[in-house]
């Protein structure tokens, strides 16, 4: 099953969360709330560890961040977050630094460390 709204497209594949944010996205409280409405709707009360590609999102405002680190973290058992951009970088550090996840997060500059760190972790 793949999900797809106007701000990400997400999928399970081998016990992962995969998690695809747009090109050139806002994120702000509505969507924040469709976002893991969506997620949660995939996960049907599973959890699992999420890798999330922040590099499509433009911005982000702090409701979002903080609502993203508490109901976001839902059925999470780690989060790796890949950003490649200067601002991708700012947004998932201030997510990490000020939201205080829930779950175990970190950011990465690839998918092979992210997917790296989520096995290390041995989490299902």
């Amino acid at each position: 099953m793949k999900i797809e709204n106007d701000y990400a497209s997400l999928w399970i594949e081998n016990n992962l969360l995969f998690f695809i944010y747009k090109e050139h996205v806002d994120i702000d409280l509505k969507a924040a709330i469709k976002i893991v409405e969506d997620r949660l709707k995939i996960q049907n009360g599973v959890s699992y560890p999420i890798l999330c590609d922040i590099r499509g999102i433009r911005n982000i405002n702090i409701e979002a961040r903080d609502y993203l680190a508490s109901e976001g973290s839902l059925y999470s058992t780690a989060v790796a977050l890949i950003s490649n951009t200067p601002l991708s970088d700012i947004l998932s550090e201030m997510y990490v630094a000020n939201s205080s996840p829930k779950v175990p997060t970190k950011v990465f500059t690839n998918y092979d460390e992210g997917l790296q760190y989520l096995k290390t972790l041995n989490i299902k």
